[in-house]
């Protein structure tokens, strides 16, 4: 199937050497770094500037760069696999004639147009062929689906439509002549849904912090009073799209995705970093974690692999070390300073304990924080499903799934390159819920079901959405084989376990989250559970990525360093709703409601 998101006259930076090359080396690299012992070793001249990273994903991994380029000895420490939930997994043993084992993900993920932190971390990480780096390995989709089960699907293709004029009216018009095209509800449902929206563009800053993250995504949309079709597209969209629960996440939090995503995407303002909607154009490892893994060592970074922070002592007020688990078993690692940069739920058992809890009220608040699981599983088929293009929201899928072929859009040929030579395409699927809703298979959750029933619900579940009509868009005999993301165990016990969770946000949750900057003068913090005021704050790579940068300017600040802090990007805050924003500041300050928040 030729890719429409792209011309077949692009050279690829992607050779076939290049990559082999590119992991042969990370992987050599990464285990001679994790031979030795656990003491950061610092570089000539730099003895008293020694930062151990407590944690390999994009928050830790974006510390360390940003630490290395300004002349610290880094040492980075992780349990599992360098880039977090970002990683890529490959499946031992598939591999054939050449080609190299199949890869997995996490889950599928975007690289979208709102982002500022992240691109330009990866505009600096060097790949071979790319003036712009790992950036340029990034490539565009045009569309987004939002597939139902016996309505039409609701193409929304980048952009959708440029206002010659930015404000409330034309937003509005925007909004509702969208919907009308798209969206099968009643008109009335459509036109509050969009005031809603324009209520929160709107919103002052005070507002959305004081009344809208107390208030849940759900109930701001009015979705108990509404259809079963309004409350899937713009209940249910906040799970599959951000990972929210809209019965529990603020409206501050989904409203901001909301925000984002028009104003980066369909508006086309200033401040995006690129289109709305892009991905990786090879699987992560080898497109940019390899890479940035390499670019790191390259600025003097050290790794310690597998290495897991299991406590942290006290030396007075101060970290004296952390105790991380190895080959050869538990040591002290000792630095100067320490990044923690491990998930919500690792971070909880270590700054936890009486000593260190005492030291910053900031700690205890943690236990109240919540986690869940959004993970993913591909399908190795043996065909290019036709109709199959670009990212598609199962909206009416009660596991909440979004779907990509990774195979059309990957620049190498995926039979050529990888597994068996059988399989032509990489669908990968992300289950957003796996804890609550019954399957249509099984009626269990999705951490109930084996594995076996698992592939099977889901495959299920996503062909009720495209073979419709007497289309068959997907058929058992496509399948050659599934991958479901390892940290997902003990599927179908009593006891399922998620080894990699991702942090939710909550009504109210953003004050219990934790600043970069602690209590404690040598410790900081970098994860996407940290507060990330600059930009987006929902669990993304983006929040991981600001959240390092606010790891490293704290350090900085403490450390009394002249350089320079790591740069910050503001979301884009369109100056045209500037006057209503004042207005609207003036009211809640007054305590009022929003001029149009009418019920």
């Amino acid at each position: 199937m030729i890719d429409s998101t792209r011309p077949e006259t692009v050279s690829s930076p992607f050779s076939r050497r290049t990559l082999l090359k590119a992991a042969g080396v990370a992987a050599a690299g990464t285990t001679l770094a994790g031979a030795g012992g656990f003491t950061a070793a610092a570089a000539p001249g730099s003895s008293d500037r020694r930062v151990a990273v407590l944690g390999g994903g994009v928050a830790g991994l974006t510390a360390a760069h940003e630490l290395a380029e300004r002349g610290f000895a880094v040492t980075v420490y992780e349990r599992k696999a360098f880039g977090g939930k970002a990683k890529s997994m490959y499946r031992p043993g598939t591999g054939t004639g050449g080609r190299r084992d199949l890869p997995g993900e996490h889950g599928h993920r975007g690289y979208f147009g709102f982002y500022r932190h992240l691109p330009d971390t990866l505009g600096r990480i060097p790949f071979p062929g790319n003036a712009n780096g790992v950036l340029g390995n990034l490539v565009t989709l045009a569309d987004v689906s939002l597939a139902r089960t016996d309505l039409p699907d609701w193409v929304l293709t980048d952009p959708v439509h440029t206002p010659d004029q930015i404000n409330l009216e034309s937003i509005g018009q925007m909004l509702l002549g969208t919907l009308a095209h798209g969206v099968a509800i009643p008109p009335w449902e459509a036109a509050y849904v969009v005031d809603r929206i324009l209520i929160y563009l709107s919103s002052c800053h005070e507002r959305r912090y004081g009344q809208w993250e107390h208030v849940s995504w759900w109930d701001y949309i009015g979705a108990p009073a509404r259809s079963v079709d309004y409350q899937r597209v713009f209940g249910g969209s906040a799970q599959i799209i951000q990972a929210l629960k809209a019965q529990v996440a603020s409206a501050r939090t989904a409203g901001q995705g909301i925000e984002s995503i028009l104003y980066s995407g369909y508006l086309q303002l200033p401040g995006s970093s690129g289109p709305l909607n892009r991905v990786m154009g090879a699987p992560t490892n080898e497109a940019w974690i390899d890479p940035w893994v390499r670019h790191l060592e390259s600025l003097g970074v050290e790794f310690r692999l597998p290495a897991e922070v299991v406590g942290l002592d006290l030396d007075g007020d101060r970290i004296g070390g952390a105790r991380v688990r190895g080959p050869q078993g538990t040591e002290s690692v000792t630095a100067d300073w320490f990044v923690l940069a491990v998930p919500l739920e690792r971070a909880v058992p270590l700054l936890t304990v009486p000593r260190i809890a005492e030291r910053d009220p900031q700690f205890e608040k943690l236990k109240q924080l919540q986690t869940s699981w959004s993970n993913g599983i591909q399908f190795y088929l043996n065909t290019q499903p036709q109709m199959l293009r670009g990212h598609v929201a199962h909206i009416d899928s009660p596991w909440k799934l979004v779907s990509l072929p990774q195979g059309q859009i990957w620049r190498e040929n995926f039979s050529r390159t990888w597994g068996s030579g059988r399989e032509q395409e990489c669908l990968s699927v992300v289950v957003s819920d796996w804890v609550q809703e019954p399957g249509v298979l099984y009626g269990k959750p999705a951490s109930r079901c084996t594995p076996q029933e698992v592939a099977n619900e889901v495959w299920e579940q996503m062909k009720r959405h495209t073979n419709k009509w007497g289309a068959q868009v997907l058929t058992d005999n496509m399948i050659e084989s599934y991958f479901i993301d390892p940290a997902a165990q003990n599927l179908g016990s009593d006891q399922p376990y998620n080894d990699e969770r991702y942090f939710l946000n909550t009504v109210g949750s953003w004050e219990l989250r934790p600043t970069a900057h602690t209590a404690i003068p040598n410790l900081f913090l970098a994860a996407d559970y940290v507060q990330t005021p600059k930009n987006i704050d929902f669990t993304s790579m983006e929040a991981a990525n600001e959240a390092g940068r606010h790891a490293v300017n704290a350090l900085l600040d403490t450390a009394g360093s002249r350089e320079s802090h790591a740069a910050l990007f503001d979301g884009y805050n369109p100056p045209e709703l500037a006057s209503l924003k004042a207005v609207d500041r003036g009211r809640y300050l007054a305590g009022q409601p929003h001029i149009m928040d009418v019920g």
